[in-house]
């Protein structure tokens, strides 16, 4: 009841500067917004990559076949070339057969082909993968399913699509009924994927270029069917370019086991390939790596945070200490009337942790403003915690505390005589 008394006098107090008391919060305002935003993004980009590390597989090690810069080879007469570069089935079975704790190892081997849906024709990237692949990388189908064991052993004609692709060729029926031609074959779809939600990381770390769509059929029928061999023209000259498989995926039994694993996948593959035509990505390490950058960016959060309210402190600090001039002979007859000095200590400071409290309430009306305004303009990830927001209601309010005490004892010190005296 003592407190409620207070804090109803120290809004009416407040009430009687209406614009002095907003100017003195605007320091807080805006140092809970501020705080609030940059709390929000830093949460929205770790969950995004969290995210995406997460849909890779903390358990996978993820190699591709990467095109060696000096890798060509051109015959006496200068008018065609023939480049061999990438991973082989000889590294599938080298790391099967020499890692005990690499539970799987699912080779990928992708070619160019075009797509017709009925006359229109589109370039996709015709991904082939064991039935294994999907469960691995979490890759879960919206529409209809994935491929199954049953399809790689009767190679059937069966694929999977991204979403993407049936945007790309207006399609409007129902995809699952729908027959792809896919060089001079039909492939039946059976399953449609959504589109990736994060482009970079995943993207690259997968192998997959942004310009190109995506269809997975089974392994078995990419290799005998199409091949391993790409034959490319160009004016006055052709390329045939050689790769067994351009991507593999090795799952690991034990979370433990990634990086023991990911060293001796290393060793094998340094062996094998002398020039270095592949590249080796390991989920786990990355989470590592961006955790990391996550501690350095939760360190220097609080100091911008401390440094913004700092400001709306001193601030406040400011104000009060005018304030406590301006009520001197207040501050007298409440003393001669009987108030303790804790009275008035108690007066003033709840006066100021009300004032930072106001600010506060405003700061969070703001950062939530803003967040969503961020989010509509810019398509950002920003996640707004309501940890974030009590934290920020709870720093607001000790600011008043902690830049309130030294003008409250200070009125409370007063000589009550010399006081009187004032007015």
């Amino acid at each position: 009841m003592f407190v409620f008394e207070l804090g109803t006098e120290a809004l009416r107090n407040l009430a009687r500067h209406k614009l002095r008391s907003l100017l003195t919060t605007l320091g807080i305002v805006f140092g809970v917004a501020s705080v609030l935003s940059m709390v929000a993004i830093g949460e929205g980009a770790r969950r995004a990559i969290l995210d995406q590390i997460q849909q890779l597989g903390i358990k996978n090690i993820i190699i591709n076949a990467r095109k060696p810069p000096a890798e060509e080879n051109v015959n006496n007469e200068d008018t065609s070339s023939r480049l061999r570069y990438g991973l082989t089935f000889h590294d599938v079975r080298q790391i099967a057969e020499t890692l005990p704790m690499v539970e799987a190892v699912l080779p990928v081997h992708d070619v160019e082909k075009w797509i017709w849906f009925k006359s229109r024709r589109i370039s996709a990237n015709v991904r082939g993968v064991t039935p294994d692949y999907f469960r691995r990388l979490q890759i879960i189908p919206f529409l209809g399913r994935t491929l199954e064991d049953i399809d790689s052993l009767e190679r059937r004609r069966a694929c999977v699509i991204r979403a993407r692709l049936l945007d790309e060729a207006k399609y409007v029926g129902d995809p699952l009924k729908l027959d792809l031609k896919i060089g001079t074959e039909y492939y039946r779809v059976v399953g449609v994927l959504p589109d990736f939600e994060f482009q970079d990381l995943s993207k690259s770390v997968l192998g997959i270029e942004d310009r190109t769509m995506e269809v997975y059929v089974p392994y078995e029928s990419v290799i005998n069917r199409f091949g391993l061999d790409t034959y490319t023209r160009r004016a006055g000259s052709r390329e045939m370019t050689r790769v067994e498989l351009h991507q593999i995926v090795c799952a690991i039994d034990t979370e433990e086991n990634v990086v023991h694993a990911a060293r001796g996948i290393q060793a094998i593959l340094s062996r094998l390939h002398k020039k270095k035509d592949y590249e080796m990505t390991v989920p786990l390490e990355l989470l590592e790596s961006k955790q990391k950058a996550q501690q350095v960016f939760n360190i220097v959060l609080p100091i911008i945070a401390g440094i913004s309210l700092l400001v709306g402190g001193i601030g406040i600090l400011n104000i009060m200490l005018a304030s406590i001039v301006e009520r001197t002979s207040e501050i007298g007859i409440r003393r001669a009337i009987g108030a303790s000095r804790w009275d008035i200590t108690w007066q003033f400071l709840i006066e100021t942790v009300t004032l930072a409290t106001i600010g506060g309430m405003l700061g969070v009306l703001l950062g939530v403003g803003s967040v969503y305004v961020l989010r509509v303009t810019t398509q950002w990830h920003a996640d707004l915690t309501p940890w974030a927001v009590v934290l920020s209601m709870g720093v607001s309010c000790l600011t008043g505390v902690v830049f309130g005490v030294y003008p409250a004892r200070r009125a409370a010190a007063m000589n009550p005589i010399e006081a009187l005296r004032h007015g």
